[in-house]
């Protein structure tokens, strides 16, 4: 089995993928301030950790299959598709619900005075 992809190590592609999964666990897009809803504490981990799980699974894939183990290492790649949906599925609830609470906020003060004599 040729242990590269694209001409290139597999090695080298699992060191890449380990310094984004680092990369993204240090810089993530954290509540900023002005946050109306609170987060859940499943919400949290799932949008703090997963994104970078991700890439620690194709990391270890890429390292299986340089070491030989090409098959395990292909299904721990894998597993980084459902990983990757649930995150998905997180954020688009995530900034919903956000938008959703801006919305009400929105409607809620400007309709404040409505029913007040002038």
């Amino acid at each position: 089995m040729d242990a590269n992809l694209l001409g290139i190590p597999l090695l080298f592609w699992g060191v890449l993928c380990l310094a984004v999964a680092i990369a993204y666990y240090f810089v993530w897009p954290s509540p900023g301030l002005r946050r109306l809803t609170r987060r859940t504490l499943r919400a949290q981990i799932v949008l703090r950790y997963f994104h970078s799980l991700v890439w620690v699974l194709l990391a270890i894939g890429c390292f299986l299959g340089a070491a030989g183990s090409g098959d395990l290492g292909r299904w721990v790649a894998l597993l980084g598709i459902p990983t990757y949906a649930l995150f998905l599925v997180f954020v688009v609830r995530d900034r919903h619900q956000e938008e959703r609470a801006r919305s009400e906020q929105r409607r809620g003060t400007g309709h404040q005075d409505l029913g007040m004599p002038l």
